[in-house]
């Protein structure tokens, strides 16, 4: 009897000691829900999942992260305000959606004739960590900055027409976006905003003449197959376009995780300058080979230059309304702007980071 009771204690300690242990690890774990408007495809799509991917590899399984594609979970819309009520633990936000929310972060749509991506990335990226004004807005979103994107630059692609001068512009249907928009307006355009998904059925029925768009994208929405005259301009690039995570999630993260995070979030700087850069290149090539290619031409240099200046024409406007926003504009703008001229000096004195030795 007295080995029966035994036995018995010996199993039920063995039995709670495995339900501690089950508990403990259940509790160490973190699944992530990752809300991304857009499909799993291209570029983009592969680094976002090599992120997620790392994230797992990198914390031993202790934090994953779950991406839901195609706006299943939260529309590219709805990812500021659905992370911050952890709707999601992590999205993409992007200032022209939300521009009120993310004033201060809207510095990088500012019309400027940076173009390269990896230093545009940079720039922000640096500027969205430590100028105190970002820092606060993100926090009082309840939400944790990680990393950036980018549209890489600025194209033109019509169905039938170059714009290679000003007055090419005028009066001609441009799908656009944002402050280089507003630019292209300014010059005559007849500008429609419209999601890039419906870009390839107004181009093809004549409801839009031109978009903007940049050279991995067009041949990811198919466009070249409806439109044959591109204009390179490589204008500049939107960087108001980043992922965050709710900051309740981000906290129950042990500081361990915190960093490998941190680090696998700047990793993916890089690792995404690199191949969008790439790939841009790989689009050209294919879009302008073939039985039925693209034809390119560029914008006249000093049309292109008058271009570029009316772009830094709209810098003292934003200022004028960041600052009615009670945001001290003038110095995110030339914090920004010194951070493009420190990624610029490292990329000219040592090189692209995949390039170095």
């Amino acid at each position: 009897m007295r080995l029966t009771r035994n036995w018995t204690r010996a199993v039920a300690a063995v039995t709670l000691s495995a339900a501690v242990a089950l508990s403990t690890t259940a509790l160490a774990q973190t699944k992530l829900r990752w809300s991304e408007g857009q499909p799993n495809r291209g570029v983009q799509a592969n680094n976002l999942q090599w992120m997620a991917d790392e994230i797992g590899k990198r914390t031993n399984g202790e934090v994953t992260a779950d991406i839901h594609w195609g706006g299943a979970l939260l529309d590219s819309r709805s990812g500021l305000k659905g992370v911050g009520n952890r709707a999601a633990d992590i999205a993409a936000i992007i200032s022209a959606y939300t521009p009120k929310e993310l004033a201060a972060y809207s510095v990088g749509d500012v019309p400027i004739a940076n173009a390269d991506v990896w230093v545009g990335m940079r720039a922000i990226y640096e500027l969205s960590l430590t100028h105190p004004a970002l820092q606060k807005m993100f926090d009082e979103l309840n939400l944790v900055y990680l990393t950036n994107l980018s549209t890489s630059a600025i194209q033109i692609l019509c169905k039938d027409k170059f714009i290679t001068t000003l007055d090419d512009i005028k009066g001609t249907k441009i799908r656009a976006a944002g402050s280089y928009g507003d630019v292209l307006k300014d010059l005559g355009a007849d500008v429609v905003r419209m999601s890039q998904g419906k870009v390839y059925t107004a181009l093809d029925s004549g409801v839009v003449e031109c978009n903007q768009n940049y050279l991995y994208a067009i041949e990811v929405f198919k466009q070249n197959e409806v439109a044959k005259k591109l204009t390179e301009l490589n204008w500049g690039q939107h960087l108001s376009y980043g992922i965050v995570m709710n900051k309740d999630a981000f906290n129950e993260i042990s500081k361990e995780n915190q960093e490998i995070i941190r680090q696998i979030t700047s990793d993916f700087i890089d690792r995404f300058a690199q191949q969008l850069t790439e790939a841009n290149v790989k689009a050209l090539e294919r879009m302008t080979s073939g039985d039925d290619p693209v034809e390119v031409a560029a914008m006249d240099p000093a049309d292109k230059e008058k271009l570029e200046q009316m772009g830094y024409d709209k810098v003292p406007g934003w200022i004028e309304r960041m600052n009615s926003e009670g945001l001290p504009a003038q110095d995110i703008y030339d914090s920004y702007m010194a951070l493009i001229a420190k990624y610029e000096k490292i990329r000219d004195e040592q090189g692209y980071p995949w390039n170095r030795k």
